[in-house]
Order: C-alpha cells, then structure tokens, then sequence
C-alpha cells in the first residue's frame, strides 16, 4: 500500500471554498504574490526603458565612424 496516497486534486480548492480562515491566508499569499510580481515587472519595464534611452544617447551623440 502507498504510503502517501494522492491528495484528490480539488483538494486544496474545497479546502480554500469551505475554510473561512484559509481562504483569508490564501488570498492574502496570493495577493502579495501578484505584487511582487507587479513590482518585478515595472523594475524590468524600467530597466530596459534606461537602457533604450542610453542606446538613443549614445547613437544620436556618436560621432560618424568609418564604414565597414
């Protein structure tokens, strides 16, 4: 016999429905999950927003080089 049987896979789903103090901690994980997220998001979009405008500058205020 299995030691550790499968948990049914709605498990935790019926628990987060049915457990007024679960489903109050999942939510509260998950929103902070989709924060972080959000943040980690907008430090990448600015990052690479810089990074644009440094290629700009440097492209606009480059001087002419031999052609290759």
């Amino acid at each position: 016999m299995n030691p550790h049987p499968h948990p049914h896979p709605l498990a935790e789903l019926v628990r987060i429905e049915s457990d007024p103090a679960y489903r109050a901690l999942f939510c509260a994980e998950l929103d902070a999950a989709i924060q972080d997220r959000f943040a980690n998001r907008a430090a990448v979009v600015a990052e690479v927003q810089e990074a644009a405008h440094r290629l700009r500058a440097l492209l606009l205020h480059s001087e002419p080089g031999p052609s290759t």
